[in-house]
């Protein structure tokens, strides 16, 4: 099982319609297909102040062929839809997480 995260940066006074873009659209289509399951949602805590704000969608994967599977089939429009919506105001960047059973 892998978990697929991205971190966002999101420029200040976006937050809400960032957020809402995410629950609305990305994380629904993001699932249409069933390979990506368990989504979570996190505010990432600074560790001082900083401009902006900063989050962490989760997916479950049962591997990364089936990831790549998936970015090919739905992410790479997703990532185009949110750059085509908040363009260079939210910066993001994906890792993958081996659970360890």
């Amino acid at each position: 099982m892998i978990i697929f995260n991205t971190t966002y940066h999101v420029e200040s006074g976006l937050e809400e319609p960032f957020i809402a873009w995410l629950k609305e659209t990305y994380i629904p289509t993001a699932l249409w297909r069933g390979a990506l399951g368990r989504p979570q949602l996190c505010r990432v805590i600074p560790p001082e102040e900083c401009e902006g704000s900063s989050f962490s969608l989760q997916f479950h994967v049962k591997d990364s062929d089936t990831l790549s599977a998936w970015y090919r089939e739905t992410g790479a429009g997703l990532q185009e839809a949110l750059v085509s919506r908040f363009a260079e105001q939210v910066a993001g960047f994906s890792t993958l997480l081996e659970v360890i059973e």
